[in-house]
C-alpha cells in the first residue's frame, strides 16, 4: 500500500504541477540560446547560429521579431554581446550589438547595427569578464551603469584599461553570467612555487575549457574541464611575468582573470 501511495503522489504532482512547456528551440549544439533585455524591459529571445553566422530574435510569445540577421564577422572566436536598442547609439529606433573575441586580445571590438552598419570599432581589445578577481569578491564586467552614465571598459594586450562613456544606459536586467560563487579561484597569486586553479564548473553546461595566455595574449595551454576539479601547475612551466586565463563553455566565456608568476 505504501508503494501505491507514493506512485499516486508522483502522478498527481505530474498532472497538477504549474510548469508549462511553451516552446522548444533546436540548437544541435551549434547555436546559443538566451533571453535578454534590449531596453525599457523589452525582452527578446536570442538564437545565435554559429554555422550560418546569423542572429535570430523572437518575442516573448515566441513569434519572430527579427530573423536571419547576418553578422559581418563569422561567429566562433567572435561572440555576440549586449544586444540593445540605445546603449551605444542615441537613435533608439535601431538595434545594435557587440561582436567581440573575449578569449584573445589580438582581435577587434565591434559595435554593429542589425542592418550591418558599423557604429564603432577598436583594434586588439577585449571586454574583461572576471568573477572573484585577485582571489576576492570583485566582479569585473565590460559595461556598468554609473551616476554619470554607462561606462565601457576595454583591456588591451599592453595591460591598459580604456574607459568609454556610452550614450544610453545598460538595461539593469540584461542577460549576463552570474554565479553565487567564483567558477575559478587562483592561488597563491602571486605565485613563487606553484599555482593552483580551483574550478567549480556551472551546472548543466557540460564540458568547459581552461585556456592560459601569456602577456602577449597568446594561448600557451588549454585543458578540458567538467565539474569540480583542482589543477596545480609548478611555476617551472612559466617564466616570470603576468599570465591570463579564460574559462569558457562552447558558447559563453564564464570567467577571465590573471595571475602573476615571480
Amino acid at each position: 500500500m505504501k508503494y501505491l501511495i507514493c506512485l499516486f503522489s508522483l502522478i498527481t504532482s505530474t498532472l497538477y504541477g504549474q510548469i508549462t512547456l511553451e516552446q522548444t528551440y533546436a540548437t544541435n549544439f551549434e547555436k546559443a540560446f538566451y533571453c535578454t533585455n534590449i531596453g525599457n524591459d523589452n525582452y527578446k529571445y536570442v538564437l545565435e547560429d554559429y554555422i550560418n553566422s546569423e542572429i535570430n530574435l523572437y518575442n516573448l510569445d515566441h513569434s519572430p521579431y527579427m530573423l536571419n540577421i547576418p553578422t559581418p564577422i563569422p561567429l566562433g572566436i567572435y561572440e555576440v554581446m549586449y544586444i540593445t536598442s540605445g546603449l551605444f547609439d542615441c537613435d533608439t529606433s535601431n538595434i545594435e550589438y557587440v561582436l567581440s573575441a573575449p578569449t584573445t586580445g589580438n582581435e577587434s571590438f565591434y559595435v554593429y547595427r542589425t542592418d550591418g552598419t558599423l557604429l564603432w570599432s577598436k583594434d586588439s581589445v577585449q571586454g574583461p569578464y572576471c568573477f572573484g578577481c585577485h582571489g576576492g569578491s570583485l566582479i569585473d564586467k565590460p559595461i556598468i551603469n554609473t551616476p554619470t552614465g554607462a561606462k565601457m571598459f576595454l583591456f588591451d594586450p599592453a595591460g591598459n584599461y580604456h574607459v568609454y562613456a556610452l550614450c544610453g544606459e545598460l538595461p539593469t536586467s540584461i542577460s549576463e553570467i552570474e554565479y553565487e560563487k567564483n567558477a575559478v579561484l587562483v592561488f597563491p597569486n602571486p605565485s613563487t612555487e606553484s599555482v593552483t586553479f580551483e574550478i567549480s564548473s556551472p551546472t548543466n553546461i557540460g564540458k568547459c575549457e581552461l585556456i592560459i595566455f601569456n602577456s602577449m595574449m597568446q594561448s600557451i595551454s588549454s585543458q578540458s574541464i567538467e565539474g569540480e576539479t583542482k589543477i596545480t601547475k609548478p611555476i617551472s612551466e612559466y617564466s616570470s611575468g603576468i599570465y591570463y586565463f579564460s574559462f569558457k563553455s562552447n558558447s559563453k566565456v564564464i570567467q577571465t582573470g590573471k595571475f602573476v608568476v615571480n
